[in-house]
């Protein structure tokens, strides 16, 4: 559970960093910069921070869920799995459509 919170909480915090700092820090690579124009890169870490954001919750969520109320594993498991691929597979959207990369 611990795990969870805290891995989610690194994912809202990036998130933050993302949506709201517009120049290269501890979690912003410089690369981002010199990869796209400056009005793109401020649409990019818009929508990448947004991503992040949801996908931590997600995480903190589901963790909290698994604690407090023990659900089937046959059914948590796998819409775990999937709310997570579908965060990824929104940054991997992102990133391909602003960079042309799809790395994360």
């Amino acid at each position: 559970m611990y795990a969870q919170l805290f891995l989610g909480i690194f994912f809202i915090i990036q998130g933050i960093t993302k949506h709201f700092i517009r120049k290269p820090n501890l979690l912003i690579s410089k690369v981002v910069f010199q990869r796209l124009s400056d009005e793109e890169v401020s649409s990019y870490l818009k929508k990448v921070g947004k991503v992040n954001i949801l996908f931590g919750l997600i995480v903190v969520t589901m963790g909290q869920i698994e604690y407090r109320y023990q659900p089937n594993p046959w059914i948590f498991l796998p819409t775990y799995i999937l709310l997570g691929l579908a965060c990824i597979a929104l940054i991997i959207y992102i990133n391909k459509r602003y960079t042309g990369n799809m790395t994360l």
